[in-house]
């Protein structure tokens, strides 16, 4: 999720300006141990490379034009006798940050992305979202979230309320930058240039499968994947920061259904309708490991 939305939402479309900062650019990799699947003795790892790049635009006091670009690309195996997949994501993103008054604002984003194991555009590999967010400041230090996610899903569409927080304590070192059930972290300042920190990533993805011999209808690619991860934060310059997390993917899965195998509605985690038939074979949880490289824009 960091990537596509999150990839597409761990910078732009979370960060609602509630803190001063805002992550320009952010380069991640990440890579697992090998993890067997579940009934034969084969295994595969998880190699992950992820770009965002975030481009606010300042029109006046109140107004913040947001666009960005996300590009990923997952490589993966989908099945236990099958050579490793490519899953990719192209996208962009094109809203607006409007201040109300001196406690309320509101972040609303939309954004298209091409999902596929091959980056063509077409019908099926296209998706588009749209993203709502109201801020609530209590204090400088304390702002309070709500919002609403929603996205056109290769299974069907997904709707996701979010409540959030903001806080960062009267001594600066420790902060709080929650937007739940989708990501949660939590820094704590060790000393002028180190950090520690905790974050968790809940939002999965759909990928359309072009070449695939799963169905003569077509395959897609459903992702989830519960990231929980610890991590340690370096300032190499005044804008340049690296971050190295270890954690744990729970109810890691990339389940392959066929094309025409859809639910009724997602809303979170929970799925109404949905007796679909699983195609491929699941693989274990496992271990992460991510590398972190991010340009960051200081602001008052």
């Amino acid at each position: 999720m960091k990537l596509v939305l999150f990839g597409l939402f761990c910078s732009v479309l979370f960060q609602g300006f509630s803190q001063n900062y805002f992550d320009i650019i952010n380069l991640t990799y990440t890579n697992t141990p090998p993890a067997d699947f579940e009934i034969t003795n084969e295994h595969t790892t998880v190699q992950e490379l992820a770009l965002e790049l975030n481009f606010p635009v300042i029109i006046n006091e109140k107004t913040i034009v947001l666009t960005g670009l996300v590009a990923n690309r997952t490589q993966v195996k989908l099945d236990a006798n099958m050579p490793r997949s490519s899953l990719n994501v192209l996208g962009f993103n094109f809203g607006v940050n409007r201040t109300f008054d001196d406690k309320w604002s509101a972040t609303f984003m939309a954004f298209s992305k091409i999902a596929s194991d091959k980056i063509r555009l077409s019908n099926d590999n296209l998706q588009f979202g749209f993203l709502s967010l109201l801020t609530n400041k209590k204090r400088d230090d304390l702002k309070f979230r709500y919002g609403l996610y929603a996205n056109t899903e290769k299974y069907g569409l997904i709707v996701v309320p979010i409540l959030g927080l903001y806080y960062m304590s009267d001594n600066k070192k420790f902060e709080a930058n929650l937007n739940l059930p989708i990501i949660g972290d939590v820094t704590y300042k060790l000393y002028e240039k180190a950090w520690v920190g905790m974050r968790f990533d809940g939002l999965g993805t759909t990928y359309n499968l072009n070449n695939q011999s799963y169905s003569p209808n077509g395959a897609y690619v459903s992702k989830t994947s519960n990231e929980l991860v610890s991590y340690f934060r370096f300032k190499l310059s005044k804008s340049i920061y690296i971050d190295t997390k270890l954690g744990y993917a729970i109810s890691r899965n990339y389940k392959v259904f066929d094309a025409n195998d859809k639910i009724d509605l997602a809303v979170s985690s929970f799925y109404i309708g949905d007796n679909r038939t699983q195609l491929n074979e699941r693989f274990k949880d496992g271990a992460i490991f991510k590398m972190e490289l991010f340009y960051r824009l200081h602001f008052d």
